[in-house]
């Protein structure tokens, strides 16, 4: 009757349009607007007594998942830049070709010469031995 009065065609490609679709249709858009609804606030507004319920309208559209991906700022937490100290002298000496430690990664609590300081099993040791940075760049138990 209503799509009648409106003038709109009462079935589409994907069926028929009902009261129910419109109803879908409005939470759908009230969850994935610009400030949306959380579940549980879309579930008052619906009348569920169960989020489940709810859960069938609340669709979550790619571009919406996408903008919260990058919101959530995963990478910009977990990416870390890690200050290297060179040693020149020990380049400019060739002592460093011959093995000796050049590089010294800065922890944060001291400085290590292992090129996979995340891997260290002496790492916390490291921290430990080494609450402020030397001023010269060692090798704390690394």
């Amino acid at each position: 009757m209503l799509c009648r009065k409106a003038g709109v065609p009462d079935a589409d490609v994907r069926g028929n349009i009902t009261s129910h679709r419109a109803r879908s249709t409005i939470a759908s858009q009230l969850y994935s607007a610009k400030e949306p609804m959380t579940l549980f606030e879309l579930q008052a507004w619906l009348g569920h007594r169960s989020p489940q319920s709810t859960q069938y309208y609340a669709k979550i559209t790619p571009n919406t998942l996408s903008k919260a991906y990058s919101e959530a700022g995963y990478f910009e937490r977990n990416v870390r830049t890690i200050e290297v100290l060179v040693d020149r002298d020990a380049v400019a000496s060739g002592t460093a070709a011959a093995g000796e430690p050049w590089q010294h990664y800065d922890l944060g609590h001291g400085y290590c010469t292992y090129t996979f300081f995340e891997q260290c099993q002496h790492r916390m040791a490291a921290h430990a031995a080494t609450s402020t940075p030397p001023k010269t760049p060692q090798r704390p138990n690394c």
